[in-house]
């Protein structure tokens, strides 16, 4: 019952664009009937079964009491009592057993940090980075759905909050005034997610959510243009205006083409690394597709062309400053190497 109860909730959690008022006054009738039948499985496995059971049942109770605080807002301190006390008990029960049930019970630790964490935030006693957040957002877990809203509320906050003092983007040189709010909170986004992406934590992220960042900074830094572009549209004849936003949108897209270089560089790797296992013969999932050297002449040729791109509109306009000029030739030798690496993939091809 406690288990249909808690699905009920999380139905209502995943509705497009979130629950509205009466369907969280609903999540919230089901995650106390939730902890209602719990409570009364974790009292009957106390009475009635062993000591295992008992505390499996209890850290259950904990769990669930500590997910219909947070989504109730209210009392922090309770709610991370309770699931301090899960993790201790999952923890515990953890190191006993056979592998399965370690395992099992390893999940179920991992599963309480979150709550712990958005509890410590809420109480003032821990910041949450961007990094938490995404790592969260790459999670496929009914259990993580509670907080994933909330904790993206708290970061839009930040960034909104950041974005009161950001004036100006930074490219090559020049200094293009964001006046917008919205473009400067998306371009916070991305900043941040890029910020993530190229700490020394990244080395810990899969090459899937990898690419899963790179997904989320394209589409903040296409939000940008779209509202530079919406300010282009509605300024009129106000010359230096659309100057400075002509300059701002030329600014962002560049930075566009160069993280899309960079996502078809991890690309790269990701093929040479399949190719490299199955010339090895240690290719680890029988499932998984098959890589031709192809596809490695295919991505250069790609990787050539946004090089190509990025230099002509890095470069297009014509007062070129110093920076531009040296950003010009250094996209020219890079473009003559991913030539030359698409020549060396041929020649493994003529090879094969």
């Amino acid at each position: 019952m406690a288990e249909r109860a808690w699905s009920y909730a999380m139905e209502k959690k995943q509705v497009p664009d979130g629950p509205n008022s009466r369907q969280h006054l609903y999540l919230i009738g089901r995650l106390k009937k939730a902890v209602k039948w719990a409570d009364n499985f974790a009292h009957l496995c106390a009475a009635k079964g062993d000591s295992r059971t008992s505390l499996e049942a209890a850290a259950y109770a904990s769990f669930m009491r500590g997910s219909l605080l947070v989504e109730w807002e209210k009392n922090w301190e309770t709610a991370l009592l309770n699931f301090k006390s899960a993790r201790a008990v999952y923890d515990e029960l953890g190191k006993y057993g056979d592998v399965e049930n370690q395992v099992l019970c390893r999940q179920r630790v991992d599963e309480m940090e979150p709550n712990i964490r958005y509890c410590l935030y809420k109480m003032g006693k821990s910041d949450i980075q961007s990094s938490e957040l995404l790592e969260l957002s790459t999670q496929e877990d009914p259990t993580v759905d509670l907080l994933r809203d909330k904790l993206e509320d708290i970061m839009m906050e930040a960034r909104t909050q950041q974005a009161t003092s950001m004036t100006d983007f930074h490219w090559l040189g020049r200094s293009f005034p964001i006046k917008n709010a919205k473009t400067r909170v998306s371009v916070l986004k991305a900043q941040a997610l890029e910020k993530d992406l190229y700490s020394s934590a990244a080395s810990s992220l899969t090459t899937e959510k990898q690419l899963a960042v790179f997904d989320k900074i394209f589409s903040a830094y296409h939000d940008a243009r779209r509202y530079v572009r919406d300010d282009l549209v509605t300024a009129g004849n106000t010359e230096d205006v659309k100057v400075d936003l002509a300059g701002l949108d030329k600014a962002i897209g560049c930075v566009l083409f160069q993280r899309t270089i960079e996502r078809n560089q991890l690309l790269v790797s990701i093929a040479k690394s399949k190719l490299r296992r199955q010339h090895e013969g240690s290719h680890e999932d029988k499932n998984e597709k098959i890589t031709k050297p192809e596809e490695l002449v295919r991505l250069f040729d790609i990787i050539v062309q946004n090089v190509t791109d990025l230099s002509d509109l890095a470069t297009s306009g014509r007062d070129r400053n110093a920076e531009e000029e040296a950003f010009a030739e250094e996209m020219a030798v890079k473009s003559l190497g991913y030539q030359a690496e698409r020549y060396k993939a041929i020649c493994v091809i003529s090879v094969v």
